[in-house]
């Protein structure tokens, strides 16, 4: 059996520092999640697009060609918000509004959301040009009004009856309002928040340029254009009967 007592004249050893648990990894990022009673707050962008000049196409069309033209309109919208991965979160006749950052929101959230902005406005020329050839002579005037913007949103149960879940409250979705009535057909406009998010790592796709807009509200009176830096599609005119056959 091993001797186990101190030798003589031996100092006593000192008892061993404790070791330090090892730091475990904490995120650097602030919580963009917070889940109060009734609903959840999170960081999103809200992107509302409108048809501008659709009301005096339908004036001139049967209710039957109107509603297949809404129905053709929300479809390439529909598509454009499949392929970016964005939300649908609402039809709204001759509009839609998308979000990303719901449910779970991401760092890239403003760039995303004018990137699909962008695509937006290539599908609505395009369906533009596809309505003129056709012989819709009156959809030359058409043109997609978009407004984007990003902050806190809480995603709330507004339904009666219990309906379905999900719709976001907030100034960024009043502010995506104002910004899209602001905005011109053929026009993006984004807001500060998105702006700062997003313009430096899009600058070799879109430019970006401060544009007044005529609002009460005293948090968004300068809005940011964005626009594709390459040209768009061409207007195709309308066919006539002289060019026919």
């Amino acid at each position: 059996m091993r001797n186990t007592k101190p030798r003589a004249g031996a100092r006593p050893s000192a008892p061993s520092a404790p070791v330090p648990r090892r730091a475990s990894a904490t995120r650097t990022t602030p919580r963009r999640t917070t889940t109060t009673r009734g609903g959840t707050r999170l960081r999103a962008c809200v992107v509302l697009a409108s048809l501008r000049g659709f009301d005096e196409l339908a004036a001139h069309l049967e209710p039957k060609r109107v509603i297949a033209l809404l129905q053709e309109f929300v479809g390439a919208m529909a598509d454009v918000a499949v392929a970016h991965h964005a939300a649908i979160d609402a039809v709204l006749g001759d509009g839609v509004r998308l979000l990303y950052g719901v449910p779970a929101p991401r760092r890239d959230d403003p760039l995303r959301a004018v990137r699909v902005a962008a695509s937006l406005q290539r599908a609505a020329l395009a369906l533009r040009n596809r309505w003129l050839a056709a012989g819709e002579v009156h959809a030359g005037a058409l043109g997609l009004a978009v407004g984007v913007a990003a902050g806190e949103v809480l995603i709330a149960d507004l339904s009666a009856g219990g309906g379905s879940a999900g719709t976001p409250v907030g100034e960024p979705v009043c502010r995506a309002a104002r910004l899209c009535a602001a905005a011109r057909g053929g026009e993006t406009l984004v807001d500060e928040a998105t702006y700062a998010s997003a313009s430096a790592r899009l600058d070799g796709e879109l430019v970006f340029s401060a544009r007044p807009i005529g609002t009460r509200s005293r948090e968004l009176r300068t809005a940011y254009k964005a626009q594709a830096r390459r040209a768009g599609l061409r207007i195709v005119p309308p066919r006539t009967d002289s060019l026919a056959g």
